[in-house]
């Protein structure tokens, strides 16, 4: 077997916000937000990565794939170790192997942490050169996109990492679907101007033009999670799902004048402005932003005059809003659906399906 040290590696690709060098000061990688990966092609036997991480309560789970297919998951070790992440594979047959971290950060805890030191290959193995996506795409969302209830029965109720899966969105299967690498910043109970409970604290825009701000530890910040991010020419495709989180905690804002009143025009307000963030980053992207997967009554007819009155103020026509099948209507086996009362399965299917689908009517 043959070591690697990952800050002396070319061929890796990095999928997620990240600070601009990639490699942090420690020579490591790290995977800051859920959804987020480290790539490698390879023609090899066996492939391991040395991979440790920290944190207080909420342990950390990962995922592999080979070409694209989830083969396992596994909570990762505080101890930096060796992990065996594929075996007695076809030398000849360049291979795609995927690292992507199923657990959202945690505001909060300033030890979550999560890095990836070094890759071992079998001594007649050889990293080739990873073939380029065909584009770029960027999510913007709550706990849907980060996977919280793709894992475990219907039944279960308990808040524990253990029910998150951000590999298995919405968001990454409509990647995948796109052939485009992708990049995410989400979190449980978040939104647009608060999050659940009315907390305006909990707001994913305030996060938006960091790495990974809501981890913001003296040694996070150590490593660059404060850091700006380095957007370059941005994303072909920006898709929103936020909004689900405003809506209950609607309640709290409201001066008892509705929609009409001072939270209504909060959302409008903020909507517009978050938008105009978004285009700064992203010059050229098509922004979608979606609803539905959880039923709302109150904000997406907020959020659809939001982008209405930006889009006239700024004349960028490439802003759409898109409605998606909601897991009330389409979730009816067992199998379909999700834990903790989120979208199932079925439901992260289908919106991906009527994303792709829409995208290539643009």
């Amino acid at each position: 077997m043959k070591n690697y040290p990952i800050k002396d590696l070319k061929n890796i690709r990095l999928l997620g916000r990240n600070i601009a060098d990639v490699i942090c000061k420690d020579g490591a990688v790290r995977l800051f937000w859920a959804g987020s990966a480290l790539e490698i092609n390879v023609k090899a036997r066996e492939v391991w990565a040395e991979i440790s991480c920290n944190y207080d309560c909420h342990e950390i789970w990962l995922a592999v794939e080979v070409n694209g297919s989830q083969i396992t998951r596994f909570i990762a070790p505080k101890k930096s170790t060796w992990i065996c992440l594929s075996r007695n594979m076809n030398p000849e047959k360049e291979n795609l192997i995927s690292i992507i971290k199923d657990t959202q950060p945690m505001p909060g805890d300033s030890l979550h942490d999560l890095k990836i030191t070094g890759l071992r290959l079998d001594d007649n193995g050889e990293f080739c050169v990873i073939k380029p996506r065909s584009c770029k795409i960027e999510f913007i969302g709550d706990s849907i996109t980060s996977g919280e209830g793709l894992a475990g029965c219907p039944d279960e109720t308990d808040w524990i990492t253990q029910w998150m899966c951000a590999s298995k969105t919405y968001a990454v299967q409509l990647a995948k679907k796109l052939n485009a690498d992708w990049t995410s910043i989400s979190q449980c109970g978040w939104g647009l101007c608060w999050g659940w409970d009315g907390d305006v604290t909990s707001s994913i825009p305030m996060y938006y033009d960091q790495v990974c701000g809501v981890l913001n530890g003296e040694q996070q910040q150590a490593m660059g999670s404060c850091d700006a991010i380095a957007y370059d020419d941005g994303a072909d495709y920006v898709v929103l799902n936020l909004g689900t989180n405003d809506n209950s905690g609607f309640k709290s804002q409201d001066d008892g004048k509705g929609v009409n009143g001072v939270a209504g025009n909060a959302i409008i307000s903020e909507a517009k402005r978050f938008l105009g963030e978004i285009r700064k980053h992203n010059p050229k992207a098509k922004i979608i932003w979606t609803w539905g997967m959880l039923s709302l009554d109150i904000v997406p007819a907020l959020i659809q005059k939001g982008i209405k009155e930006y889009m006239s103020a700024s004349g960028d026509m490439n802003v759409y809003a898109l409605e998606l099948e909601s897991m009330d209507d389409i979730e009816k086996n067992p199998e379909d659906k999700g834990s903790r009362g989120h979208p199932g399965p079925l439901t992260h299917k289908k919106a991906a399906e009527k994303i792709y689908d829409f995208i290539k009517t643009l």
